[in-house]
Formats: structure tokens, C-alpha cells, sequence
């Protein structure tokens, strides 16, 4: 864990160490100076109703597993989004497992395939997103110069993104489908290990696998269409708050910018995403044209959008269930 931890501080610092290079500081205070506060409204609803939609998407892929309400599901979510941005290594993810699995008797290796599959459907919506963006946008044929961002870059992104989930998707679906051989292959290749592990890790697989199925075609459907919807408000999001900065762009550039950004955050990063969320951005709105300060500016104050939203919401979450961060911390790491 501590090396993945390590390989996100490194990647970070070399993401903060670009920024800072390519935003011109003090372009970026100007632009900062003459924003119009006034819009950060909007982009704070936008960002909140997203998570209505993921709390809302979870459910369904929590059905065959248990039946929980919205709130808990909610609560377990923003805690879990605390999680990523204050531990390392992405622990959040196991923070969610643990809050809702606390006292409700849920195995937590059922939840974390719903958290997986819940990752999965992300990334293929995100991918689709990008082919809309592709076949309707019509996208400068100049780069930007340190990074990758062109439209044949965004290509390539596309089909290897598409690759990576469609087999991630189709090795779940082999575990749902044929779990009692995958489980036999599995108990072959653990048979040098002590007994007791051996069992404890096929009951966890045999967990595991049952989270990944869902109830109904009805609620694949309802899967699809809040996930949806869950990245279309986050377009929406990254779209509102280019007004702040005098910034004459269409929805489907804030679509862009948010696919980018969706890209970028799967590379290991420091907690909150430091520095690889800001590069993103930058990069986006350079690529479409805007000045260094002005991206290095909406960039900035877009990730503390969802920084201070997400942070106060979580803290709220982990009051009210009755948590310190101390537990806390230990539970994701203990699920880890």
C-alpha cells in the first residue's frame, strides 16, 4: 500500500511541478481577481445533484446484495469521497465498504463489487461521453505544447479506455457467470497457502461475485440512466462555471473538459486528486483556446468546488453515523 501511496505522491508532484510551469502566476491572479463570484451558485448545485444520482445508481447495484435506503447509501458514499480526498492510495473506496457494512450484518466484499461495478459502468459512460464529443464537437486541430491533448490523442484515449473496461467488464461477468469454476481455479492456485486463508479468500471471492449481479433488466436499465445522468450534471458542472471567467464555450466543451479530467484521475495520484486534477483542467481549456491564467484559474477553483462540497458533506455523514476519523482511517485499512 505504502508504495502505491509513494508512486501517487511522486505522480502528483510532477503534475503541481507542470502547472505551476505552464499557468503564468500572474495572468492567474488577474483572472482570479476579476471572476464573477456569482456563478459558483449554480456550479455548487450542479456538483450536489451528481451525487443524488450516484446514491440513487448504487441502490440498484445494491439490491441483490441487501436492501438500503437512500440515506445510508448516501452517507456511505460521502464518506467514502472524504476518504479519498484526506487517506492515501484511494482508501475511500474500502471507507465505503466499512461504513455501510458496519452494524447491517452486509458482507463488505458484496459491497466492494457493487463499488467495482459501480467504477466500471464510470468509465464506460465516460467513454461513450467521449465519442459524443468526438462525432458532434468540432475540435481544434492544434495541441497543446507538454502535453498529449489533440484530437488523435483523444482518439487513441478513447479506444484504450474502451479496451481496458470492456475486459474488466467481461472478466466480472466470467466471475458472476462461472463462479464455481473460477472459484476451482482459484482454490488451485492458493493451495500452497495455509488452509485458513485459503477458505477466508474463496469466501470473500464467493462474496464478491455476488455483488456483481444485478435484479432485473429493469434495473440495469435504471443503472444505465443514472449513470447517465450522473456524468452529464458533472458536464454540466464543468460547463457552468466557464461564465466566471468570460469564457464563450459550449455544453460540449464542458463535457470534454470533465472526460479529460475523468481520464486523468484514474492515473495514482495524491489524496484529492492534487495536481492531476488541475493539470487536466488546465490543459482542457488551453487546448480550447483559453489564456494560462484564465485555465490555471477556473481549474483551481473548480477542484475547490468539489474539494469543500464533497469534505463538508462527508464530515457531516461521519457525525451523524457516529464516527471519528480515527476509527475511520483504521476501518478503510482494515478493509484494505
Amino acid at each position: 500500500m505504502w508504495k502505491q501511496y509513494l508512486a501517487g505522491l511522486v505522480i502528483s508532484a510532477g503534475a503541481v511541478y507542470l502547472f505551476l510551469k505552464v499557468v503564468d502566476l500572474g495572468q492567474m491572479s488577474e483572472a482570479l481577481s476579476r471572476m464573477h463570484l456569482v456563478y459558483l451558485i449554480p456550479c455548487a448545485i450542479l456538483y450536489l445533484a451528481h451525487y443524488v444520482f450516484r446514491a440513487l445508481r448504487w441502490r440498484f447495484l445494491m439490491r441483490p446484495v441487501a436492501s438500503v435506503g437512500f440515506k445510508p447509501l448516501l452517507s456511505a458514499m460521502l464518506i467514502g469521497f472524504l476518504g479519498n480526498n484526506l487517506l492515501p492510495a484511494h482508501l475511500g473506496e474500502f471507507v465505503r465498504a466499512y461504513v455501510l457494512g458496519r452494524g447491517r450484518g452486509i458482507s463488505k466484499s458484496s459491497i466492494m463489487a457493487t463499488i467495482v461495478m459501480e467504477r466500471v459502468y464510470d468509465g464506460l459512460t465516460v467513454l461513450f461521453l467521449l465519442m459524443l464529443v468526438l462525432l458532434f464537437m468540432d475540435l481544434p486541430d492544434r495541441g497543446v505544447e507538454g502535453s498529449l491533448l489533440t484530437a488523435q490523442g483523444l482518439r487513441t484515449a478513447g479506444w484504450l479506455g474502451l479496451a481496458v473496461f470492456a475486459g474488466l467488464m467481461a472478466g466480472l461477468q466470467l466471475l458472476r457467470w462461472q463462479q464455481e469454476r473460477v472459484l476451482g481455479w482459484l482454490s488451485w492456485c492458493l493451495r500452497p497457502l495455509p488452509e485458513r486463508i485459503t477458505r477466508r479468500a474463496l469466501e470473500m471471492a464467493s462474496a464478491f461475485a455476488g455483488g456483481l449481479a444485478l435484479a432485473s433488466r429493469r434495473d440495469l436499465l435504471a443503472v444505465l440512466a443514472n449513470s447517465l445522468l450522473t456524468w452529464v450534471f458533472l458536464g454540466l458542472w464543468a460547463w457552468s462555471l466557464f461564465p466566471a471567467f468570460d469564457l464563450d464555450l459550449g455544453i460540449m466543451a464542458g463535457v470534454l473538459l470533465e472526460v479529460v479530467v475523468a481520464l486523468a484521475l484514474l492515473i495514482p495520484s495524491a489524496p484529492a486528486f492534487l495536481g492531476t486534477f488541475h493539470l487536466a483542467a488546465a490543459f482542457t481549456l488551453g487546448y480550447l483556446g483559453a489564456g494560462t491564467g484564465v485555465a490555471g484559474s477556473y481549474a483551481m477553483v473548480l477542484w475547490l468546488v468539489q474539494f469543500v462540497l464533497t469534505n463538508l458533506l462527508g464530515l457531516y455523514f461521519l457525525w451523524s453515523e457516529g464516527l471519528g476519523w480515527k476509527a475511520l482511517s483504521k476501518g478503510g485499512e482494515d478493509e484494505a
